[in-house]
């Protein structure tokens, strides 16, 4: 694997305390590693009989009991023991990244320090064989659209690139930290002096979705397996649903985040037109603050105290709706927080408190 990286800042010291900056990230990488699949079945359209292409009775010609006695090699050489995969591993994969990065740090004395960042970015390219979150590769881990001899569409792997599973268009934080001065009177100085307070607020946009189009088992790519990996039909330019992003408290479905009757299965035989990582997530935001400050009991010992809150606004981050066309249980539904429970990370509000004897 190759990387290349490039990156163009412009910088601006506006004033004595407050300074800006512009900067163009690039990368792009070569010989990413995937695979393509040079034995995969062949889609045989119409009814055929008992004992045609491994078939124990009249039915389909393209079923998933048949996958093995309808693969290339096997249709070739009918008398040979028949093969099942048989993958061709390739370096011609490639990703490229495009970032604007814009930042400002302000500084009013020791008192306040502001500073905030915005990013606009784009990362695309083929989805890498060893995240399973793209579900653009088969149970072979070959790429959906590889395959030697098929007669059921294009074998070209670029129609599976699309958004990188990190991919965040924008992203931005804000962290502000505020000491309170040491005032003159000494019971102000006490009691209102030397706080630190910091807020942070951190945004971004959503992460790219792979649907799926819900066949457990495709005879139409001749792959096989138990793994979903074929993509539905794009049937409507608004894939969002009426009720997108309203709350729950104004929308009785508040947590259908795209409509699923802008998708469809496709048509056995055929790929499915819509793109890896074609559909957007909730975005997320939050913001948390923190207060401490140092007491100075005498000479080597200090008392210590913190207070933290996460989440204060206690708001509702919403998880990544279902993705699988053949649960409609849970197609196109949040059901889940975006953030899973922890110390700093939860989906309700978080309030810790702490004390720390310096000695």
């Amino acid at each position: 694997m190759t990387q290349y990286s490039w990156n163009l800042g412009l910088q601006r010291q506006v004033t004595l305390n407050w300074f800006v900056s512009a900067t163009y990230i690039g990368t792009h990488i070569l010989h990413l590693w995937g695979a393509a699949e040079l034995n995969p079945a062949i889609y045989v359209p119409g009814n055929c009989v008992a004992g045609q292409f491994g078939l124990s009775a009249p039915g389909p010609c393209t079923q998933a009991s048949n996958i093995t006695q309808r693969r290339v090699l096997n249709l070739a050489n009918p008398g040979a023991p028949p093969l099942s995969y048989v993958t061709q591993y390739d370096d011609g994969g490639t990703q490229g990244f495009n970032g604007l990065l814009l930042s400002s740090t302000l500084r009013l004395g020791k008192e306040l320090n502001l500073n905030g960042n915005y990013t606009w970015s784009h990362c695309i390219g083929l989805p890498l064989p060893y995240v399973p979150t793209t579900n653009a590769l088969n149970p072979g881990a070959n790429y959906v659209h590889q395959g030697y001899g098929q007669n059921i569409g294009p074998a070209n792997r670029n129609l599976d690139v699309g958004d990188c599973f990190v991919d965040r268009r924008q992203v931005a934080n804000v962290s502000l930290v505020y000491k309170t001065p040491q005032f003159l009177n000494s019971v102000l100085r006490r009691l209102a002096g030397d706080w630190t307070f910091g807020s942070t607020v951190v945004a971004r946009t959503g992460a790219p979705l792979t649907l799926l189009s819900g066949v457990v088992t495709d005879p139409a790519t001749g792959f096989g397996g138990t793994t979903v990996t074929q993509r539905p039909n794009l049937l409507l330019t608004n894939t969002g649903s009426p009720t997108k992003g309203q709350p729950c408290s104004t929308a009785a479905f508040c947590k259908n985040w795209f409509n699923p009757s802008a998708f469809a299965a496709p048509p056995l035989g055929t790929f499915g037109n819509l793109g890896v990582g074609a559909v957007r997530g909730p975005g997320f935001w939050q913001c948390d603050q923190a207060v401490s400050r140092d007491f100075r009991i005498r000479e080597g010992q200090t008392l210590v105290f913190r207070f933290e809150a996460f989440n204060v606004t206690n708001s509702l981050r919403p998880g990544n709706p279902g993705v699988n066309l053949g649960a409609p249980n849970t197609f196109g539904i949040i059901t889940t927080d975006a953030t899973p429970p922890s110390p700093t990370s939860a989906p309700y509000r978080v309030l810790q408190f702490a004390l720390k004897y310096v000695f």
